[in-house]
């Protein structure tokens, strides 16, 4: 009897050149996370480091400039009695005299503001700056004033780079036909430190006898990425132009803006009622925080916010655009890599795994040399150059592996539709997350169509074999 009719026969399966494909494919993106990470990672070190030559040139031309103008300081002696003195004067407690200092703010403010951005290079990397000249016109009330005979009196303008101060073109008080002698420093310490002062001094008596004090001031400063202005009026009117096409207002908005090619125009009306201190300040309080001069290099949004802010530059970079574009890296090598593989199949042409490799790491290179075009040609022109240096010769190649002009030429339309519509997502910031998402269904749907028979998969993976 033949013992070969009693074998068992082997359970053993031949893996599936399929399965083969599918679990190398999925190896290989894996693997291609690496070099993405890393080109993430070298996106975000360029992009601190751009962010820090721009604040180094911010420095060097003038910073963030938050104007607190103007104020009258006023020191003198306080003899009057409070109510527990008054009882104690009774006993024959003698009250000494105590040196008050308080800050008068202006009863009417308004302000005209003229910007003009220009470009500072340093090696690869460009900063916007600013040159501003401001008028400050308005009047204090006399009835803000106390009444005293031996009071020291300043007129200062709180600007929180003064370094960049350029020139002071009129700084004039009352009716008084001459400018006041100016000294640095703003004699207002500690409620704002940085700016400059005007002496009051015994030629502008006479202006307590009027009801309205008049100013006139008119300075020109540098600055840089952002200017802020206190509504210190009881009311407040402000304009400001610019030729800077994209600014960002903030804190207090304008009633009214305009935004066109030649820069943006802007008007606010504020009213003192919407700020959080008094029309008299005690100057040794210091417990007014839109005061601090730390607040002209820190973006603050709290409620206690209540000043005009105007930002002169763009949030959004090339890098953070060059990042964006990388965390959608692995969906579309996915994506390239999958339709690689249908050409292969519908082809009957095997593709080595060598080949999906070369063309796996073609796609990461995009972003690298997305990055190196993009700080030297502009986003743009750098997204053109990056896309057709990868398109063109994956499409090249696919023709030559597959021996067919039209999966070329496929592979071409396909590469030049998804760079295309990545393009589209990183410019509609509102949307992008959208955008992603229905670009991922879409995928999703293309797969699920072509895989609803994977028969044919199989019977063509066997031919092919």
């Amino acid at each position: 009897m033949d013992n070969n009719l009693y074998k068992i026969p082997s359970r053993k399966r031949r893996f599936s050149p399929l399965m083969k494909k599918i679990t190398f494919l999925i190896v290989l993106l894996i693997t291609l996370l690496i070099p993405l990470i890393f080109v993430g990672e070298l996106v975000e070190r360029r992009e601190k480091l751009f962010k820090e030559t721009v604040k180094e040139i911010g420095n060097e031309w003038g910073k963030s400039q938050k104007i607190i103008a103007p104020v009258i300081s006023l020191s003198y002696k306080d003899s009057s009695l409070s109510k527990n003195d008054s009882i104690r004067n009774e006993k024959n407690v003698v009250v000494q005299p105590v040196e008050r200092r308080i800050a008068i703010l202006p009863e009417e403010l308004n302000v005209t503001v003229e910007l003009k951005d220009e470009l500072k290079h340093r090696g690869i990397y460009n900063a916007t700056v600013y040159t501003a000249n401001m008028k400050l016109t308005g009047y204090f009330s006399t009835k803000d004033f106390p009444d005293k005979n031996d009071m020291i009196g300043y007129l200062s303008i709180g600007l929180s780079d003064t370094k960049a101060l350029v020139k002071v073109n009129k700084f004039k008080l009352g009716n008084v036909e001459k400018d006041l002698e100016i000294i640095s420093g703003t004699m207002a310490n500690p409620l704002f430190t940085n700016g400059i002062s005007g002496n009051i001094g015994p030629e502008y008596d006479d202006m307590m006898k009027e009801d309205k004090i008049p100013f006139e001031i008119d300075i020109d400063f540098r600055g840089s990425r952002k200017i802020y202005i206190l509504p210190l009026g009881k009311k407040n009117h402000f304009d400001m132009k610019s030729n800077w096409k994209s600014p960002s207002f903030s804190g207090v908005l304008p009633v009214e803006r305009n935004i066109d090619g030649n820069g943006f125009t802007a008007k606010w009306e504020v009213s003192n009622l919407i700020r959080n201190y008094p029309q008299v300040l005690d100057i040794d309080k210091d417990i007014y925080y839109d005061f601090k001069d730390s607040y002209s290099d820190v973006d603050y949004d709290g409620e206690e916010s209540t000043i005009v802010k105007v930002l002169l530059y763009n949030s959004v970079t090339d890098y953070t655009q060059i990042y964006r574009a990388c965390r959608y890296g692995i969906l579309f090598i996915l994506m390239s890599l999958v339709i690689v593989y249908i050409f292969e199949i519908v082809s009957k042409k095997v593709a080595h795994y060598v080949q999906y490799i070369v063309v796996g790491f073609s796609l990461v290179m995009f972003y690298l040399l997305l990055l190196s075009l993009s700080e030297h040609l502009g986003f743009e022109m750098a997204y053109l150059l990056a896309s057709l240096a990868i398109v063109i010769p994956n499409s090249l190649y696919v023709a030559s592996m597959t021996d067919n002009k039209k999966f070329g030429i496929g592979m071409f339309i396909f590469l030049s539709g998804i760079y295309a519509i990545l393009f589209s997502i990183l410019r509609m910031e509102q949307y992008a997350l959208l955008a992603g998402t229905l670009l991922i269904l879409a995928m999703l749907y293309v797969v699920m169509y072509l895989t609803k028979k994977a028969d044919i998969f199989f019977k063509l993976e066997e031919e092919n074999n």
